[in-house]
């Protein structure tokens, strides 16, 4: 009888505990990528792909093909693809340099002293053919501004990655991992961010399959006063056509992408 009541007693805890759970686990889910959360991030923006683009993104790139929607059994259902060639026409995307990127302007924002974490996905094809005479940037947060390269730029460099820290003026350069052992197969990132242009509380932590690859320390990882500043996914490859490459297209795949707002600083930032 006593054993009877300790098991429904332990059946409750445990239908209860997969009411708190599993909504959780669910809205960490990216593509395959788990997530934890522990209720101090608010989701403050994300996309799923299986619904396709949402039209509020602005896209930047040559071709209307360039940007679609594709299922990749990788992904478990759909991702996104970007894909450009050397010999594209680029001189009506952006500042017309070689690009094919999602800028989530107004959808995401990264203000001065918030505190913010962001999640996606990522995958080369399994001939994926990296480029040892100059970078590419495939994701990045960009500036409010038209203008300078980006505080955080997450890169492909040759046969490792490379991640840009930078504030005005100082810049940290920071390489790590074996791209060509993640052909073929989804890279899970999620980057913790603390914007601050003065760096003393900058946060700059990058976990890659969740691990922590990247820890930027004091560097300042942002633009004096910018409270606007948004993300970008997809490849910008600034010196393609002025510079020597071993490379004439680019193809990459992106999985769901999820941004979280530590709701004590939103507070801080909209006072």
């Amino acid at each position: 009888m006593g054993s009877n009541k300790m098991k429904t007693r332990g059946d409750l805890v445990f239908l209860l505990w997969l009411c708190f759970a599993l909504p959780r686990l669910g809205a960490a889910a990216n593509n395959g990528c788990q997530g934890g959360d522990d209720g101090r991030y608010a989701v403050s923006y994300s996309t799923s792909w299986k619904s396709g683009i949402d039209q509020r993104i602005e896209r930047q790139a040559s071709r209307t093909d360039a940007l679609r929607v594709v299922h990749v059994p990788e992904f478990q259902g759909s991702a996104l693809r970007g894909s450009m060639r050397i010999d594209d026409d680029f001189t009506g995307v952006a500042n017309g340099v070689p690009r094919v990127e999602l800028a989530f302007v107004r959808l995401t924002r990264f203000a001065v002293s918030g505190d913010y974490e962001i999640r996606w996905s990522t995958m080369t094809p399994p001939d994926y053919e990296f480029d040892r005479k100059q970078p590419e940037i495939i994701t990045q947060i960009h500036q409010s501004f038209g203008f300078g390269s980006p505080p955080f730029s997450l890169m492909l460099a040759g046969d490792h990655y490379q991640v840009d820290v930078r504030g005005r003026p100082a810049v940290k350069n920071i390489t790590f991992g074996d791209t060509k052992k993640d052909r073929g197969r989804v890279v899970c990132w999620m980057l913790r961010y603390r914007p601050d242009d003065t760096g003393a509380f900058a946060v700059t932590d990058l976990y890659k399959d969740g691990a922590l690859v990247v820890r930027g320390g004091t560097s300042a990882n942002a633009y004096p006063n910018d409270r606007d500043a948004y993300l970008k996914v997809g490849i910008y490859k600034w010196d393609w056509k002025v510079r020597p490459s071993d490379v004439s297209e680019r193809t990459m795949y992106y999985g769901d992408v999820e941004v979280r707002t530590r709701v004590e600083s939103e507070k801080q930032v909209n006072k």
